[in-house]
């Protein structure tokens, strides 16, 4: 007689973290940086976001200090946040879901593609 054996595998394999710099758009208004991300911020303290509606790119320019219409970054030990829901629907652009992409250089400015 054969058998047929199942093997018992309640957990699933883990999967090896990320190792490049990855910026989530949340659609509850946050700008998300994860470690790595972290860094291109160099532990400024505000933030500028900027948005090209031609290419649909969300821009973050870091500042050492506070401008009237600038954003404070948030520090973590997992990495940084920004609020931004008024940004986001001041350009009506809040995503209705997670947006995850890898952070690009274009000048000062830290871009993001929605």
């Amino acid at each position: 007689m054969e058998y047929s054996f199942t093997l018992f595998e309640p957990h699933k394999e883990r999967s090896s973290k990320l190792i490049e710099p990855r910026i989530e758009l949340r659609p509850n208004g946050r700008i998300v940086f994860n470690k790595l991300a972290t860094e291109l911020l160099n532990n400024s303290p505000f933030c500028m976001i900027g948005y090209d509606q031609e290419t649909r790119t969300v821009g973050l320019l870091p500042l050492g200090e506070q401008n009237v219409n600038s954003f404070p970054i948030r520090y973590a030990t997992k990495g940084a946040y920004v609020g931004a829901k008024k940004f986001f629907k001041h350009f009506d652009i809040l995503p209705e879901q997670l947006i995850e992409n890898n952070p690009f250089a274009s000048g000062d400015f830290i871009g993001i593609k929605l």
